[in-house]
Protein backbone atom coordinates (compact mmCIF):
# COMPACT_ATOMS: atom_id res chain seq x y z
CA UNK A 1 0.00 0.00 0.00
CA UNK A 2 2.64 2.33 1.27
CA UNK A 3 4.94 1.74 -2.16
CA UNK A 4 2.22 2.49 -4.59
CA UNK A 5 1.89 6.06 -2.73
CA UNK A 6 5.64 6.61 -4.27
CA UNK A 7 5.65 4.80 -7.55
CA UNK A 8 3.44 2.78 -10.03
CA UNK A 9 3.31 -0.69 -9.39
CA UNK A 10 3.76 -1.84 -12.79
CA UNK A 11 7.03 -0.06 -13.04
CA UNK A 12 8.17 -0.86 -9.82
CA UNK A 13 7.96 -4.25 -10.74
CA UNK A 14 9.67 -3.71 -14.59
CA UNK A 15 12.92 -1.80 -12.24
CA UNK A 16 12.69 -4.57 -9.54
CA UNK A 17 13.04 -7.19 -12.07
CA UNK A 18 15.82 -5.41 -14.14
CA UNK A 19 17.80 -5.10 -11.00
CA UNK A 20 17.55 -8.22 -10.17
CA UNK A 21 18.84 -9.66 -13.63
CA UNK A 22 21.53 -7.04 -13.57
CA UNK A 23 24.30 -8.04 -16.16
CA UNK A 24 26.32 -6.78 -13.54
CA UNK A 25 26.16 -9.23 -11.51
CA UNK A 26 26.90 -7.40 -8.56
CA UNK A 27 23.78 -8.31 -6.95
CA UNK A 28 22.00 -11.96 -6.89
CA UNK A 29 19.04 -12.42 -5.70
CA UNK A 30 20.43 -14.65 -2.56
CA UNK A 31 22.40 -11.72 -1.64
CA UNK A 32 19.65 -9.10 -2.31
CA UNK A 33 17.38 -10.80 -0.33
CA UNK A 34 19.72 -11.26 2.41
CA UNK A 35 20.14 -7.45 2.87
CA UNK A 36 16.47 -6.78 2.69
CA UNK A 37 16.17 -9.15 5.83
CA UNK A 38 19.10 -7.33 7.42
CA UNK A 39 17.53 -3.74 7.22
CA UNK A 40 13.72 -5.01 8.01
CA UNK A 41 14.90 -6.16 11.44
CA UNK A 42 16.48 -2.53 12.06
CA UNK A 43 13.58 -0.54 10.16
CA UNK A 44 11.12 -2.04 11.81
CA UNK A 45 12.85 -0.54 15.15
CA UNK A 46 12.96 2.81 13.65
CA UNK A 47 9.50 2.70 12.09
CA UNK A 48 7.12 1.30 14.18
CA UNK A 49 3.91 -0.07 12.19
CA UNK A 50 1.32 -0.03 15.40
CA UNK A 51 1.54 3.65 15.41
CA UNK A 52 -0.19 4.06 11.99
CA UNK A 53 -2.29 0.41 12.20
CA UNK A 54 -5.29 2.50 11.77
CA UNK A 55 -4.52 3.76 8.46
CA UNK A 56 -3.86 0.06 7.35
CA UNK A 57 0.14 0.08 7.71
CA UNK A 58 1.58 -3.23 8.34
CA UNK A 59 5.11 -4.89 8.36
CA UNK A 60 4.37 -5.82 4.68
CA UNK A 61 4.70 -2.11 4.05
CA UNK A 62 7.66 -2.31 5.40
CA UNK A 63 9.25 -5.04 3.50
CA UNK A 64 7.88 -2.98 0.63
CA UNK A 65 9.48 0.19 1.01
CA UNK A 66 12.74 -1.23 1.28
CA UNK A 67 12.44 -3.32 -1.62
CA UNK A 68 11.90 -0.10 -3.52
CA UNK A 69 14.87 1.93 -1.37
CA UNK A 70 17.16 -1.06 -3.32
CA UNK A 71 16.41 0.23 -6.52
CA UNK A 72 15.20 4.13 -6.68
CA UNK A 73 17.13 7.31 -6.18
CA UNK A 74 15.85 9.18 -3.87
CA UNK A 75 16.68 12.41 -5.91
CA UNK A 76 13.64 11.24 -7.94
CA UNK A 77 11.26 12.92 -5.11
CA UNK A 78 13.49 15.10 -4.23
CA UNK A 79 15.85 13.98 -1.65
CA UNK A 80 19.89 13.10 -1.54
CA UNK A 81 20.96 10.88 -4.14
CA UNK A 82 22.72 7.76 -3.36
CA UNK A 83 25.84 9.20 -3.72
CA UNK A 84 25.04 12.06 -1.37
CA UNK A 85 23.85 9.74 1.33
CA UNK A 86 26.96 7.12 1.32
CA UNK A 87 29.42 10.39 1.14
CA UNK A 88 27.54 12.37 4.27
CA UNK A 89 27.77 8.83 6.77
CA UNK A 90 30.83 7.88 6.46
CA UNK A 91 31.16 6.50 9.23
CA UNK A 92 28.48 3.37 8.47
CA UNK A 93 31.94 2.03 7.20
CA UNK A 94 33.28 -0.14 9.90
CA UNK A 95 36.74 -1.06 8.30
CA UNK A 96 35.45 -4.88 8.03
CA UNK A 97 37.56 -4.96 5.05
CA UNK A 98 35.52 -7.59 3.27
CA UNK A 99 35.14 -4.98 0.37
CA UNK A 100 39.05 -4.73 -0.04
CA UNK A 101 39.46 -8.76 0.49
CA UNK A 102 36.68 -9.52 -2.02
CA UNK A 103 37.21 -7.61 -4.57
CA UNK A 104 37.74 -9.29 -7.77
CA UNK A 105 39.11 -6.37 -9.86
CA UNK A 106 40.18 -2.76 -9.17
CA UNK A 107 38.65 -0.58 -11.66
CA UNK A 108 41.25 2.68 -12.89
CA UNK A 109 39.53 5.10 -14.98
CA UNK A 110 42.34 6.24 -17.89
CA UNK A 111 41.75 9.62 -16.36
CA UNK A 112 42.97 8.62 -13.37
CA UNK A 113 46.06 6.83 -14.19
CA UNK A 114 48.76 9.61 -13.92
CA UNK A 115 47.36 10.68 -10.74
CA UNK A 116 47.88 7.05 -9.38
CA UNK A 117 51.28 6.59 -10.64
CA UNK A 118 52.52 9.97 -9.27
CA UNK A 119 51.94 9.00 -5.73
CA UNK A 120 52.70 5.44 -6.42
CA UNK A 121 55.33 5.00 -8.87
CA UNK A 122 55.78 1.34 -7.96
CA UNK A 123 52.52 0.52 -9.35
CA UNK A 124 53.35 0.66 -13.01
CA UNK A 125 53.96 -3.14 -13.40
CA UNK A 126 51.39 -3.70 -11.52
CA UNK A 127 48.53 -2.10 -13.92
CA UNK A 128 47.19 -3.44 -16.62
CA UNK A 129 44.35 -2.94 -19.21
CA UNK A 130 40.72 -3.92 -18.20
CA UNK A 131 39.24 -6.53 -19.29
CA UNK A 132 35.87 -5.10 -20.07
CA UNK A 133 36.85 -1.73 -20.98
CA UNK A 134 40.36 -1.55 -22.82
CA UNK A 135 40.40 2.36 -22.87
CA UNK A 136 40.44 1.44 -19.07
CA UNK A 137 42.96 -0.35 -16.43
CA UNK A 138 42.75 -2.48 -13.53
CA UNK A 139 45.28 -3.52 -10.68
CA UNK A 140 45.99 -6.98 -11.41
CA UNK A 141 46.50 -10.02 -8.72
CA UNK A 142 44.51 -7.98 -6.89
CA UNK A 143 42.39 -10.39 -4.33
CA UNK A 144 42.94 -10.35 -1.85
CA UNK A 145 43.74 -5.79 -1.77
CA UNK A 146 47.50 -6.14 -1.50
CA UNK A 147 47.75 -2.54 -0.56
CA UNK A 148 45.41 -3.60 2.80
CA UNK A 149 46.89 -4.01 6.04
CA UNK A 150 46.07 -7.47 7.34
CA UNK A 151 45.69 -6.29 10.73
CA UNK A 152 44.36 -3.18 10.85
CA UNK A 153 42.64 -3.22 7.20
CA UNK A 154 43.61 0.18 6.53
CA UNK A 155 44.59 0.91 3.19
CA UNK A 156 48.34 2.05 2.17
CA UNK A 157 47.07 4.03 -0.58
CA UNK A 158 44.16 5.90 0.71
CA UNK A 159 44.92 8.96 -0.34
CA UNK A 160 44.95 8.32 -3.82
CA UNK A 161 42.84 5.44 -4.00
CA UNK A 162 41.08 4.72 -7.32
CA UNK A 163 37.20 5.97 -7.20
CA UNK A 164 35.72 3.22 -7.55
CA UNK A 165 37.22 2.49 -3.75
CA UNK A 166 36.14 6.08 -2.81
CA UNK A 167 33.00 5.67 -3.73
CA UNK A 168 32.13 1.85 -2.41
CA UNK A 169 29.59 0.98 -1.10
CA UNK A 170 28.14 2.24 -4.49
CA UNK A 171 29.43 0.86 -8.17
CA UNK A 172 29.17 2.61 -11.37
CA UNK A 173 26.96 0.76 -13.97
CA UNK A 174 25.53 1.73 -17.26
CA UNK A 175 21.68 1.16 -17.57
CA UNK A 176 19.81 2.82 -21.16
CA UNK A 177 23.05 4.54 -22.11
CA UNK A 178 24.21 6.72 -18.76
CA UNK A 179 26.16 5.74 -16.06
CA UNK A 180 24.39 5.86 -12.44
CA UNK A 181 25.51 4.42 -8.98
CA UNK A 182 23.48 1.66 -7.68
CA UNK A 183 24.04 0.47 -3.96
CA UNK A 184 26.36 -3.08 -4.04
CA UNK A 185 23.70 -4.83 -1.57
CA UNK A 186 26.00 -6.85 0.65
CA UNK A 187 24.15 -8.33 3.81
CA UNK A 188 27.82 -8.26 5.61
CA UNK A 189 28.38 -4.95 4.90
CA UNK A 190 26.73 -2.15 7.34
CA UNK A 191 27.75 0.54 5.29
CA UNK A 192 25.38 -1.14 2.27
CA UNK A 193 22.98 -2.11 5.05
CA UNK A 194 22.50 1.71 6.82
CA UNK A 195 22.51 2.92 3.39
CA UNK A 196 19.39 0.93 2.38
CA UNK A 197 17.69 1.65 6.56
CA UNK A 198 18.23 5.38 5.78
CA UNK A 199 16.80 5.21 2.36
CA UNK A 200 13.87 3.11 3.24
CA UNK A 201 13.16 5.44 6.94
CA UNK A 202 12.85 8.46 3.79
CA UNK A 203 10.88 6.63 1.85
CA UNK A 204 8.84 5.49 4.61
CA UNK A 205 8.20 8.73 5.98
CA UNK A 206 7.15 10.69 2.77
CA UNK A 207 4.52 7.68 1.99
CA UNK A 208 2.82 8.20 5.53
CA UNK A 209 3.00 12.09 4.26
CA UNK A 210 0.98 11.23 1.51
CA UNK A 211 -1.07 8.87 3.16
CA UNK A 212 -2.53 11.44 5.08
CA UNK A 213 -3.28 13.87 2.67
CA UNK A 214 -4.80 11.25 1.00
CA UNK A 215 -7.28 10.60 4.23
Amino acid sequence: MLRDLLIDKELFKELRLRALESEEGENSQEEVELLEKAVFNRLKKKRSVKKYKKLGVSKGDLKEIIQLADILGLDVIGGPSNYELAKDHQEWCTICGRCCRESESIFIHKDELNLLLTFNPDLENGIIRNKLYPEHFELKDIQPCKFMHPETNRCAIYDSRPQVCRSYPLVLIESDGKAKNIINLRSTCNYSVQLVLEKSMILFDEAIRRLKEKN
